[in-house]
């Protein structure tokens, strides 16, 4: 029997010096490591599904690291190179995540032969950025909540579209020579009834997701060219508040960029994948040690 790992707090920088704070779950001797990457407004620990993946993967021999990106938390006290700066999903560039990916994978080099990333919401983003435009090679890939983000902004701004909604930000004057702030109406998410989510943040990081991958990778309307010669594991909830199109057409995209997709659909799942948590986790590590064969 394999035996049960422990967790270490551990600091890795990014490739632009960022400090990083995570967790590791490390089994001596196993050489596969999955890296989690939170989403927006998210950090390494908060998910509920994290000590349930930190157990099951460690019972079946597999190391797992959760990490802060830059872009954690809303805002935050940083450190890069030994000086202080302010980070958090409300400031950080979104491109930063590629430089934190960099950092954590080399990291996890050290002790692992084999890595697998593996990206929550926003952090499926991420994770298809970093493959996109790395040198790393070999990396498979889970995506848990994969999300279309411009149709989700597109939904909440109507009847502004998108690109009206740029064009004028990038005219308008700046809020303030420190924090930029954009008005809460600017940028959330509009669910179901009454239920809507706003997310504070500065002009450069809107424009960073807004110009940037994130409203590129997963939309559905305009499908980004792209392909990834990796194996992928994909989660959808039947009832994420977050899916603006049936889960089969997401699956259908996202199995025309990967080599290889396996679909773990689950009609009572959610975005946080509540009341699923230890099915799905179970069906992430199953598939990692088969995709090891």
């Amino acid at each position: 029997m394999t035996p049960r790992s422990q967790g270490e707090l551990v600091t890795v920088r990014s490739t632009r010096g960022v400090q990083l704070h995570g967790i590791l779950y490390r089994t001596e001797g196993q050489n596969t490591t999955i890296i989690h990457v939170h989403g927006s407004f998210g950090n390494f620990y908060a998910n509920t599904f994290i000590p349930v993946m930190a157990r099951i993967y460690g019972s079946v021999g597999l190391n797992f690291l959760s990490i802060n990106v830059s872009a954690h938390d809303g805002l935050a006290e940083g450190d890069r190179n030994g000086v202080f700066e302010y980070v958090g999903g409300s400031r950080t560039e979104f491109t930063e995540c590629l430089y934190d990916l960099e950092g954590a994978v080399a990291f996890a080099r050290t002790f692992s032969e084999r890595i697998v990333l593996q990206g929550h919401s926003l952090g499926c983003d991420r994770v298809l950025h970093y493959l996109l435009n790395s040198s790393t090679t070999g990396c498979d890939v889970v995506l848990l909540s994969p999300c279309d983000s411009y149709q989700l902004q597109a939904n909440w701004l109507a009847p502004e579209t998108v690109e009206e909604q740029i064009h004028r930000l990038k005219s308008e004057s700046s809020n303030g020579p420190e924090f930029d702030w954009l008005p809460p109406r600017e940028y959330g998410v509009k669910g179901e009834g009454d239920w809507t989510y706003v997310i504070p943040i500065t002009r450069k990081a809107f424009l960073s997701i807004a110009e940037g991958p994130p409203y590129r990778l997963m939309k559905i309307k305009a499908p980004a060219d792209f392909k990834i010669d990796q194996r992928a594991l994909i989660y959808i909830g039947g009832k994420d508040a977050l899916q603006v199109w049936p889960h089969e057409v997401m699956f259908s995209y996202l199995r025309e960029r990967f080599s290889y997709v396996e679909e773990v659909y689950v009609p009572g799942g959610d975005h946080m994948l509540g009341g699923c948590e230890e099915d799905v986790v179970v069906q992430i590590a199953q598939w990692a040690l088969n995709t090891l064969r």
